[in-house]
């Protein structure tokens, strides 16, 4: 393991562990001046206890009374971890010291580090932190400290300080790689199907359809390419195999005979085979809209069940005769067989209904040993269950919801009907996201657990206690998985956040201790196809990190309205359609170019990267000292759960590994851009943010961050999804916050993905936050702001500060100035269309596969 030590004085020694490249960023990514220019940045700390009453009194009355020796306290910033030691004598405090012990590249310790010795010193020579001020833009490091000396002091003082209690406290450490995976690429049987590793492509999602409106190509490719880098079973949604005559619902829907569509998904399922890897389907109760009304389940006749059983038989038939290597039935979530399993739905009066678990279980035993029947008892059967569920929009209110010992049983139950492997999920009754991504319910800085209801889980108590929320929804499902792999024999796995690239020794140690046997992921499979291949290899640093944006389900999440994309991946929903006909993989350059790219953010360092890729000479400009452009802001507002630390260090290896020359604190201009002669110019500058009006209580976004600048009442100007992040951010400070938006309701949290949004908004609100929506604004002064309501009406709100933050306005000055000079050059992301990260990395990729 390296060990990184900044040289600084004795009293302010920095020992760091690299582990990876989650500890630490490429020398290039983050730099001081945005270091400096993001002062105050960041989630404000909180302080580590309050003074005890035995405390103040004695040192108000000078008569303190110390037991000599030393004391350590530990204490947090946003970016670092800090040791703090002090010395006592029988008098009082004799020295201050502090180690760091942590850090990541945004760490002020390192950059201010004499100024913060001189502070121990000036606490040490006062002997108390009270008067002493912190070190002018480091005031979380000035925090850390003079907290970390007051908990030393009350060590002296033998006082216990009470300490308030967080609700879902978070860990840290479990994101190492610093193993092989040795356990996660080891075999597994699953029946009679023997797969050379652990992963599992789990059938969360289906593909878009190409150019010609066909899924069949974009499905060959996308898991094809899984398949040739080690993702050992794939297992199909049904969108997938809509127009192929196999699920129960489409037997009769098909074009064309049904051997053509037959012979349509063996070209599939060889595709798969053809890279190693398995392939298998989910079929649920409901076919293509497993989701159904309550009275299907209670209402259906039993010969219709009769009847689907036979159907379910013909279905496996066929996905056999096609090539399907296995089928995992599909009981969990909300969806219509689940209906049957849980007594909050099943009112069944007959051998269907919930009066015991052989009955709620019948119709999914059934269809289980159907396909066995009809396939033989070596074709592979999985079985999706809840293990647990839990009342997320009334919580407590968990009459009838499925226990964990109810999950046992069913668990039990499918295994005893045949199941050769159990994928256990978590139930709720409104939130989609808390049944398969508990990640979502971190999205808010300082506020784990939301349910999307202006609520918060306790993990310690719901979901009774087996879902583990400690790390910001990676690997949550663990503790319910583990109960359950002790009550059956076959192997049992989850996904939920499982992602390997998060957490690779965490996932390795969980298999090694018999807590989990399969690893299914999904997004982060969709995010990088390679991704399992990358991490065999030792290449983590090369896969690109799924950031849980929940972009990739907009379009359920956002009813439609906004299409589904993902952030980090531009061929995703892409790949083979009009926008990006070439597929995934851009094509080499047919004649090298000598690039320029003006601007270091998303948009541009994703253009620069895959025009490099493709052959091109590239450079990459920023004013700044860092790669990341509005990154840094967005990571001080968001906090650490988006991980855009490990976006920044992915892309700075990218952009190292491919060539790119990366040209920091340079401004460039039409002159430079003369000079340096490129064949074609790419302008990421980003967006212009607009300001209308002044006073000594408005601030820029930047401004804002250090929470002595806002005061206790905010108001935010604007409604896009920067400003709704950055009211989250005050919440979590504190902060009394009032949204005014000029647009209607419908223009909240724009650029953020619709599950995102249905979180954020709720907790906002949960929290006093008030939101005005089609209001109009017309002046501010130090008392607050006026402005005319919806109903028509004059209103002033009292506030502190206000801070502008209407959305982004183009930024194409140089690009016209470029122009007009004859140059051939390209806007792309914010500058020419400001809206959020996953539009600019989208837009500079296709630009670079365009030049």
């Amino acid at each position: 393991m390296e060990t990184n030590e900044t040289p600084l004085s004795a009293s302010a020694k920095t020992g760091v562990s690299r582990r990876g490249f989650l500890g630490g960023m490429a020398a290039t990514a983050l730099g001081a001046a945005t270091l400096a220019s993001l002062s105050g940045c960041g989630q404000q700390a909180p302080a580590s206890s309050a003074k005890g009453e035995k405390e103040t009194t004695a040192l108000a009355s000078g008569n303190a009374s110390f037991k000599e020796g030393t004391y350590t306290s530990t204490q947090h910033t946003p970016y670092a971890t800090a040791e703090v030691t002090c010395t006592f004598d029988g008098t009082g405090l004799g020295s201050a010291s502090y180690t760091v012990t942590a850090t990541s590249e945004k760490d002020y310790f390192p950059l201010y580090a004499p100024a913060l010795e001189e502070l121990c010193e000036t606490v040490a020579a006062a002997g108390k932190t009270a008067g002493v001020d912190a070190v002018s833009g480091a005031t979380f490091c000035s925090n850390a400290i003079l907290d970390g000396v007051d908990a030393c002091t009350l060590q002296a003082l033998e006082v216990t300080a009470p300490r308030p209690e967080q609700l879902n406290p978070q860990q840290a450490g479990w994101d190492t790689f610093e193993g092989t995976c040795d356990k996660v690429f080891s075999p597994i049987k699953l029946g009679a199907m023997e797969l050379p590793n652990r992963v599992v492509k789990s059938a969360g999602s289906g593909v878009w359809a190409d150019a010609n409106k066909d899924k069949l190509p974009v499905a060959k490719e996308l898991y094809g390419t899984m398949a040739e880098n080690g993702v050992a079973l794939n297992l199909l949604a049904g969108g997938n195999l809509s127009g192929f005559g196999i699920l129960p619902d489409s037997l009769d829907k098909i074009d064309g005979t049904l051997d053509e569509a037959l012979a349509r998904a063996a070209e599939l399922t060889d595709a798969i085979h053809a890279g190693g890897g398995k392939v298998g389907f989910q079929m649920c109760f409901g076919g293509l809209a497993p989701s159904v009304p309550d009275e299907v389940i209670n209402e259906t006749p039993v010969e219709d069940l009769d009847a689907f059983i036979d159907r379910v038989g013909t279905s496996a038939e066929r996905a056999k005769t096609a090539g399907f290597d296995c089928i995992e039935i599909k009981g969990a979530s909300a969806d219509a067989l689940n209906g049957f399993l849980t007594r909050r739905v099943n009112k069944r009066e007959d051998e269907y209904g919930p009066q015991s678990i052989e009955n709620r279980t019948r119709l999914f035993s059934r269809m289980i040993q159907k396909i066995k029947e009809v396939n033989g008892d070596d074709f592979p059967v999985g079985a999706l269950i809840n293990g647990v569920e839990e009342n997320d929009s009334e919580l407590g209110d968990n009459e009838l919801f499925m226990t964990l010992d109810e999950g046992i049983e069913i668990a039990k139950a499918v295994e005893a009907a045949g199941a050769d492997w159990i994928q256990v999920r978590v139930g709720a009754k409104s939130g989609e996201m808390n049944i398969w991504a508990p990640d979502v319910q971190h999205i808010a800085p300082g506020a784990d657990g939301l349910t999307g209801y202006g609520t918060v889980f306790d993990y310690a108590s719901h979901f009774d206690g087996v879902v583990d929320g400690s790390r910001s929804g990676f690997a949550s499902f663990l503790p319910m998985v583990k109960a359950i792999k002790q009550q059956v024999s076959v192997p049992v796995g989850c996904a939920a956040c499982l992602d390997l690239r998060l957490g690779p020794d965490y996932i390795n140690d969980a298999i090694a201790q018999g807590d989990i046997d399969l690893v299914f992921m999904n997004r982060p499979l969709n995010c990088d196809p390679e991704l399992v291949s990358k991490i065999q290899e030792g290449r983590r640093q090369d896969v690109r990190p799924c950031m849980k944006c929940m972009h990739c389900h907009d379009n359920i999440g956002s009813n439609r309205a906004v299409p589904s994309s993902c952030r980090m991946n531009a061929s995703s929903f892409n790949s083979l359609t009009d926008t990006m006909p070439e597929g995934m993989v851009p094509t080499p350059a047919q004649k090298a170019r000598k690039i320029m790219v003006v601007g270091a953010g998303p948009a541009g360092m994703e253009a620069a990267r895959v025009a490099a890729e493709r052959g091109h000479s590239v450079t990459l400009y920023d004013s700044e000292m860092s790669l990341g452009g509005l990154i840094p802001f967005a990571k001080g507002v968001k906090g650490g759960h988006e991980r855009f630390d490990d976006y920044l260090t992915y892309m700075a290896a990218q952009l190292e590994k491919n060539g790119v020359d990366v040209q920091l604190g340079t401004t460039v201009d039409a002159a430079l851009v003369k000079e340096q002669a490129p064949d074609a110019v790419v302008v990421a500058t980003g967006g212009v943010r607009e300001s209308r009006f002044s006073g000594a209580n408005v601030l820029d976004p930047k401004d804002a961050f250090s929470p002595a600048a806002t005061g206790d009442k905010v108001a935010v100007l604007g409604s896009g999804v920067q400003a709704i992040d950055f009211a989250a951010f005050l919440v979590s400070q504190g902060k009394s916050v009032v949204i005014l938006n000029e647009g209607d309701a419908a223009a909240l949290d724009k650029g953020q993905s619709g599950w995102f949004k249905s979180y954020m908004l709720p907790y906002l609100r949960s929290n006093g936050t008030q939101i005005h929506s089609n209001v109009q604004i017309a002046s501010v002064d130090g008392s607050g702001v006026a402005f005319k309501t919806a109903a028509g009406l004059d209103k002033t709100v009292a506030c502190d500060s206000v801070v502008e933050f209407y959305d982004m306005q183009p930024n194409t000055a140089l690009a016209n100035e470029l122009q007009k000079a004859g140059v051939e050059v390209y806007t792309v992301g914010d500058a020419a269309e400001p809206h959020n990260i996953q539009r600019a990395v989208t837009t500079g990729n296709l630009c670079a596969r365009a030049l």
